[in-house]
């Protein structure tokens, strides 16, 4: 995300560049949309952090798996497993 970012910066300061050059209305909707893209990169990546947190509560004798994916559970007795893929 880091990459869509700096190149979002660069194309808004080069967009503003080219509308001191030749002022127009296509580098004004090239400074819009390289802002629009700037700020979006800047909105999705703070979503993507607070989405990325897990919690897990698990009591007594309970076993707690936590997974990004599919997760196929076999036997699972008191904190071992037969086959956690």
């Amino acid at each position: 995300m880091k990459i869509v970012k700096f190149l979002a910066v660069i194309a808004f300061f080069g967009s503003v560049a080219w509308c001191i050059a030749a002022p127009d209305w296509e580098p004004a909707i090239a400074i819009v949309t390289s802002l629009a893209a700037l700020i979006g990169a800047w909105v999705s990546t703070s979503k993507e952090k607070a989405q990325a947190s897990q919690t897990q509560s698990v009591q007594g004798d309970g076993v707690g798996i936590q997974a990004g994916g599919d997760v196929n559970m076999g036997s699972i007795t008191k904190g071992t497993s037969n086959d956690v893929r």
